[in-house]
């Protein structure tokens, strides 16, 4: 029978035999003595006890709960003796040691830990890194570019690890995250690499003060470091983001226009979206260098945003020659595009106008119908598309073939004729670099004008040369209606009317299918009275025959294409007297806006 004593070895109490006791107790003595002066000692004897402690588990587990002095002996196998690791002699390695003694060696195992010394949010990714035995950086961009890449399950896998993976707050739980086995001189060591990770931050921290001058800013710099540092990663996310889904747009707008923005410059019919370039420039050479200074512009500020991103998420530094020669290439890319800018401006500096009438047979009833001629094989060769409340809003635009430019943006409007005649007045504008070029282009502008007994057949599409490139070419229709007599107009005439006026102020749309008599003071519905002071006058709808939703004026520069038809040109036949109703693109217009570039 043997005495037992009770030990109580970092917070977990033991039954102990008494000769256990005391070789337990010398072993301490002896490491505590061999640590003497050392700085850190209480925080290493602290681990070396939590050690053993966690050893002792392991040992009495599924037996005796007393520990006995083969307990003891063991542990110190483990852990090494105080005079392996004395000043002045050379240690054993870890491993080593207890093969010499003859001890069998016990194999050492990694476990997960949160590392606290390579942490940037939580220490999960610097934790796996030493786990899997990998540079946590590139675990970190491989993060970044997955949460980039749409991956969001990670954001919450992340967080749930932040919260069940423990921190590897000790030395042994530092060892055991790196796989060494966890003895006296290990921790020893790691205890001592911590202390001097803390006399350099100390060090610095020291000097930083002395520029602040003062202890209390110091401390308050020390609590706001941290959250400093936390809200720079953020943001550096934060810009990344950005970056990434601005470059996404760039380069999808890049590879869906580029192709043929080419062909269309090199004088191709097949027409697409960037392919606008080869209507507007007058050269291959003009519309290259313009379309690779725009893009420059766009993609030099969109690099800046990354390397701006990455210095505040990795803590990198950009290299100040990198700095100065994007600067100065974005500053570049403004020659070509200024350059192209100017050159296409200086096409739309002046405007000019032709003015023409068509004769016109008087109708015998003094009602003239009005409607546009067959424009069902017009599509949307170029179109944008608008969620308006639900509703989709088409609008027909260009297309290019057999050398021509095709644009359904002709209208028409409606004003009281000077004498008992029906006129209608046709007026052709272009723009050029001086008033003989806007000239000569409006002069080539064709469009198409029928009169079927009293029925006046307009069509709302205009072509010109491919040659005269696009110079904001538009056509103006006016029908002077006599006093006293009236229009009809049907409903294929939406196609071609717009911003008709009247006494009651009706909307083009509510005109449709309505018989309109010229009064003096304008356009009147015999059967609709006038508005009077305080009245307000809700638009109604006729019912009508239309394939149309909804006809609304739009204006817009920005068009998708579905498949090609062919649109009926002006100097054809008219197959028929049906109609689709269409609405009108205003876009001449938006190009008068480049004239002043043009300007000297």
């Amino acid at each position: 029978m043997k005495k037992t004593l009770t030990a109580n070895i970092n917070g977990t109490v033991f039954h102990i035999e008494e000769d256990a006791y005391d070789t337990l107790q010398r072993y301490l003595a002896n490491i505590r003595a061999q640590f003497a002066g050392t700085d850190g000692r209480d925080e290493i004897m602290s681990d070396i006890e939590a050690r053993i402690a966690e050893l002792f588990n392991e040992r009495l587990d599924g037996r005796s709960q007393v520990v006995t002095l083969a307990d003891v002996e063991h542990v110190a196998t483990i852990m090494g003796q105080p005079e392996d690791f004395a000043d002045g002699e050379p240690a054993a390695g870890p491993d080593s040691a207890p093969e010499e003694r003859g001890a069998p060696v016990k194999r050492t195992y990694k476990r997960f830990f949160r590392d606290p010394e390579d942490k940037w949010v939580g220490g999960v990714l610097g934790g796996l890194g030493a786990y899997i035995g990998m540079d946590p950086l590139w675990l970190r961009v491989a993060m970044i570019i997955l949460v980039l890449a749409s991956v969001g399950v990670l954001i919450p896998i992340y967080i749930l690890l932040w919260i069940l993976v423990p921190m590897a707050d000790s030395a042994p739980d530092r060892l055991q995250m790196r796989g060494e086995p966890v003895t006296v001189e290990n921790i020893k060591r790691v205890v001592e690499e911590g202390a001097e990770r803390v006399k350099d931050g100390s060090t610095r921290m020291a000097n930083e003060a002395k520029d602040i001058g003062k202890d209390w800013k110091r401390d308050a710099a020390q609590r706001k470091s941290q959250a400093a540092e936390i809200i720079s990663k953020l943001f550096g996310v934060a810009i990344i983001v950005v970056a990434f889904s601005m470059s996404l747009g760039l380069i999808t707008g890049l590879i869906g226009g580029t192709w043929g923005l080419w062909h269309a410059t090199w004088s191709s019919e097949d027409v697409g979206l960037l392919e606008l370039g080869g209507l507007f420039f007058n050269s291959q050479q003009q519309a290259l260098w313009f379309a690779i200074g725009v893009i420059a512009l766009m993609a030099i500020p969109l690099i800046g945003l990354f390397l701006a991103g990455f210095r505040l998420l990795l803590d990198t530094r950009t290299p100040k020659w990198l700095g100065w020669s994007l600067t100065l290439l974005w500053l570049a890319a403004w020659v070509p595009t200024m350059w192209g800018a100017a050159a296409l401006g200086k096409d739309f500096h002046r405007e000019n106008s032709v003015r023409t009438e068509e004769t016109l047979v008087q109708p015998q009833g003094g009602i003239l119908y009005l409607d546009a001629l067959n424009v069902a094989e017009e599509t949307e060769e170029w179109s944008v598309r608008f969620d308006d409340g639900g509703m989709d809003v088409d609008m027909n635009g260009l297309h290019v073939e057999n050398g021509n430019i095709f644009g359904a943006w002709a209208r028409l409007d409606v004003e009281r004729s000077a004498d008992s005649l029906f006129h209608l007045v046709v007026i052709r504008e272009a723009h050029g670099a001086t008033a003989k070029a806007a000239m000569a282009r409006a002069e080539e502008i064709q469009y198409r004008v029928e009169q079927q007994g009293d029925v006046l057949f307009v069509s709302p599409v205009v072509s010109y040369s491919v040659q005269d490139k696009f110079r904001a070419q538009d056509v103006h229709f006016t029908l002077h209606v006599p006093v006293g007599k009236s229009i009809f107009l049907r409903p294929g005439s939406r196609n071609v009317i717009y911003d008709i006026d009247n006494v009651t102020n009706t909307l083009d749309d509510d005109m449709i299918g309505r018989t309109w008599t010229m009064t003096n003071e304008g356009l009147e519905d015999p059967r609709k009275p006038r508005p009077g002071k305080d009245e307000v006058i809700k638009g109604e709808m006729t019912p009508t025959v239309t394939d149309s939703t909804l006809s609304k004026k739009v204006a817009a520069s920005v068009w998708r294409r579905p498949a090609r038809k062919t649109a009926p040109r002006p100097n054809q036949a008219t197959a028929g007297v049906t109609s689709t109703p269409v609405a009108r693109v205003e876009l001449p217009n938006v190009f008068k806006l480049l004239g002043l570039l043009g300007r000297p």
